[in-house]
């Protein structure tokens, strides 16, 4: 796939607003469903949908097939926090009863999120 396509156009269906060039950036809202068997589904799983922009959005969506195109991978992660990362790289690597080696001082929000879930497998 061409880079120039992959940051232009990947991702990006200008006619859901309004053949903008750049999309709008979502940044808080709620999504609306048709039915309620609609939301039920989505609840059921919160990936196939569209439920709450803080979580998953049109911006989002766009953002995560971009840099996995740009990494040559199949899908991509994105966070909205740093700490939401950190606690997910974490949480990848760990079981319990396993030790986390860490710098003496890390961030502040790395280090809690490493003992808050060190605490919970114990």
């Amino acid at each position: 796939m061409d880079i120039s396509y992959i940051i232009n156009e990947l991702g990006e269906d200008r006619e859901q607003y309004f053949n903008a060039i750049a999309p709008p950036i979502m940044q808080t809202s709620n999504f609306a469903f048709k039915k309620v068997d609609d939301l039920r589904n989505a609840f059921a799983d919160e990936y196939s949908a569209l439920l709450y922009s803080r979580g998953n959005n049109p911006t989002v969506d766009i953002l995560r097939k971009k840099l996995a195109a740009l990494d040559g991978a199949e899908d991509c992660l994105v966070f909205n926090s740093g700490a939401a990362a950190i606690f997910a790289a974490v949480l990848a690597n760990v079981k319990s009863g396993d030790h986390i080696v860490s710098v003496k001082n890390p961030y502040t929000w790395a280090k809690k999120c490493s003992m808050l879930f060190c605490h919970a497998l114990v």
